[in-house]
């Protein structure tokens, strides 16, 4: 019996695992850009802009492999973007996400604040130690044949750990202000070290949480 149990809950595990999960496109991780790869900071003049954190939004998205889920926010800490004078053009900038004042957006009062609480546990995001998401860009290219105008490389550090991605985003430069939106995003927080969750026994005990986090950025700065 034990062996037949063991095999239903593998067999649960790899089901569920196919299907579910945050809608968007897919952010695969890397081994994180190092300073000497990034090659896009240009020894051209360039003028700073400074993130509005009030005018700037992150949305975040968690979800159960079959069915439900919860949604919220992440408050833009502070950023700044480097844009070159003259062909007016995105080179460079960092932003931080400050998750200590993340919040739910689908629950009650008290049922979100249990939830919080869950996420900023060290079972998820452990607040406690790792307060901020950091997202350092290292590179921008025009995309092609998309339905977004850039690709924007960099470093995304959580809980920690620090890796690359690419990113689509909608990006717009004019009068002294710039907006980067992404579209809908998933990554997989596993890549991240936030893991909890990910065995059979937490899995069939907590739903069957899905290893993609939803996400959609937009980022608003204004020339300094």
């Amino acid at each position: 019996m034990k062996h037949l149990y063991l095999f239903s809950l593998l067999s649960l595990g790899l089901v569920f695992s196919a299907c579910g999960g945050s809608e968007g496109q897919e952010v695969s991780a890397g081994d994180a850009i190092t300073a000497d790869e990034a090659g896009n900071v240009q020894n051209k003049p360039s003028t700073q802009y400074l993130v509005d954190p009030a005018a700037s939004t992150v949305v975040w998205e968690g979800t159960k492999v079959v069915g439900g889920g919860h949604t919220g926010t992440i408050p833009v800490e502070n950023g700044q973007l480097i844009v070159t004078d003259g062909d007016n053009k995105l080179v460079a900038g960092q932003f931080a996400l400050d998750l200590r004042n993340m919040t739910n957006t689908d629950l009650p009062e008290e049922d979100a604040k249990k939830l919080l609480g869950h996420l900023q546990s060290p079972d998820f995001f452990d607040v406690a130690q790792y307060p901020m998401i950091n997202f350092d860009l290292k590179r921008i290219e025009e995309a092609q044949g998309k339905d977004y105008s850039h690709e924007l490389t960099g470093n995304l550090k959580m809980k920690g750990k620090e890796r690359s991605v690419t990113l689509p985003a909608n990006v717009t430069i004019d009068g002294g202000k710039l907006t980067a939106k992404t579209p809908k995003f998933t990554i997989d927080r596993n890549d991240w070290g936030v893991s909890y969750g990910n065995s059979i026994t937490e899995k069939v005990k907590d739903n069957i949480i899905s290893d993609e986090i939803g996400l959609e950025i937009e980022l608003v700065a204004n020339q300094e």
